[in-house]
């Protein structure tokens, strides 16, 4: 059977993405009528393994992989993602996530393990692995270099890859997967490992210990682990009409342009459905678990995109912590990306809820509303975070005009057409960081001290 990592993206077509090298994305603002409206046009991300389209559950997993020169694929053009990964393999894969994409181990000796002598394709990284300390062999002897890894001794090699070769995680509870049982040799490393959020289990209940690992279930759990960036598909601009034929939009894509338009590309043009949101976007109601929900649910606490991957944070009225209407300073004391200056921790505005001059947890900034939500546990999980720029551009619906707002408010109600506070300081001045306008889908670096929006993420592929 051919298990698959939960959350998975819904299969799709004709996704966009941004911001990447060799890939072009151009903003346009049009003025006319009193009112603003944001074009945006992208070029058509290229899948570079012929059986990797995008539509692949794990596809942004294995472009980033290979962006990130861990992989070149299987031969020719192919990833072969539902292919087990051997043990040989599988070494390679985890000597480049550690070292880099550069690394090439020392020659192998052929003298640790009967079965890899030197002359084996893969034995300098097979005996760098087992220096490093990330895996033993298969018996006291031998490696078994041509058989498949499966996912519990996946569990093991990862964490010591993380953590180093003396780590031993904490006891199992046997609470977390229905198929690891406290029994289970691998217990306590597979729960952890779901701890850390690398893995969500192969189905709702199970983690398949004894199930052999694909390629495309490692390059998943090599990104996770290892906190690569990950080449998201974006989404598509909202837009369904075309533009300037001979003046005006129109929607049947006669025009003086050349260049295909959004209403005959792209996934706003093929995926017109709006029972699960505008257009090309694809949205999915989660419960206060982060389960699923349907289309129609009345409330929900989250949201999927099923583009993107990513879960966001649903805002409330109800004055809680989820607040529609709390705002907050924009602080980060880690100095590798708060962009030299931390910000304020508290402007004594008691702009948010449970706001307490005395206890600092209480604050109204962005790192400890981060922390109090991850705290709750919100949807299920702990791994909350600052949306970068993009991320929370790929919210935007370019076909809504000024005022706003350019959110899907059937999926993400109470969006006051304000600020939003991202998660990237701005390059020219310290004091500044970047913030994303609902009203009219733009962005802008604003100062640290002021008070805006937050919109919680996380990477919930």
């Amino acid at each position: 059977m051919n298990y698959r990592e939960r959350e998975r993206p819904r299969a799709c077509s004709g996704l966009f993405t941004r911001d990447l090298s060799g890939y072009l994305l151009v903003f346009f603002l049009i003025l006319g009528g009193g009112l603003a409206e944001q074009v945006a046009a992208a070029a058509q991300v290229t899948p570079r393994f012929s059986d990797v389209p995008q539509t692949h559950w794990a596809f942004t997993y294995i472009e980033t992989l290979a962006a990130n020169g861990i992989t070149s694929g299987c031969g020719g053009d192919f990833y072969c993602p539902d292919a087990a990964t051997t043990r040989a393999q599988m070494a390679v894969f985890m000597e480049r996530a550690i070292h880099g994409s550069s690394f090439v181990p020392p020659a192998a000796s052929g003298s640790v393990f009967t079965d890899v002598p030197a002359s084996y394709w893969a034995s300098s990284w097979i005996e760098q692995l087992v220096a490093d300390g990330v895996a033993n062999g298969c018996t006291a002897t031998e490696y078994c270099p041509d058989t498949d890894v499966d996912r519990a001794q996946m569990a093991v090699f990862l964490l010591r890859a993380e953590h180093g070769r003396n780590y031993t995680p904490p006891p199992a509870s046997g609470a977390v997967f229905d198929d690891v049982p406290t029994t289970h040799w691998a217990a306590a490393w597979i729960e952890q490992l779901a701890s850390e959020g690398i893995t969500s289990g192969c189905d709702a209940s199970n983690y398949c210990p004894g199930a052999s690992l694909t390629r495309a279930q490692m390059a998943v759990f090599i990104v996770r682990t290892f906190g690569l960036v990950t080449i998201h598909a974006l989404n598509d601009t909202g837009i369904t009409w075309g533009g300037d034929s001979p003046s005006g939009n129109n929607t049947t894509c006669i025009s003086n342009i050349t260049a295909p338009q959004d209403c005959d590309q792209g996934r706003d043009a093929t995926h017109k459905d709006d029972s699960d949101g505008h257009a090309g976007f694809s949205f999915t109601k989660l419960d206060a678990n982060g389960d699923p929900l349907p289309d129609n649910a009345a409330s929900w606490s989250c949201v999927k995109d099923n583009v993107t991957g990513l879960v966001w944070e649903v805002k409330t009225t109800d004055g809680g912590l989820h607040h529609k209407d709390d705002s907050y300073v924009w602080y980060n004391t880690d100095p590798a990306t708060n962009g030299g200056f931390a910000g304020i921790a508290d402007d004594d505005g008691a702009i948010c809820y449970g706001y307490d001059s005395n206890d600092p947890a209480s604050y109204c900034n962005t790192q400890a509303y981060v922390a109090r939500v991850n705290q709750a546990g919100w949807c299920g999980h702990t791994d909350w975070r600052m949306p970068t720029k993009e991320e929370l551009r790929s919210l935007v619906d370019y076909s809504v005009p000024y005022p706003g707002p350019t959110i899907d408010v059937g999926y993400f109600p109470n969006q006051v057409s304000s600020s939003v506070w991202s998660s990237l300081p701005y390059a020219n001045s310290s004091a500044h960081a970047w913030a994303l306008f609902f009203n009219l889908g733009g962005s802008s670096p604003g100062s640290k001290i002021d008070s805006h929006a937050v919109r919680l993420v996380r990477s919930g592929q």
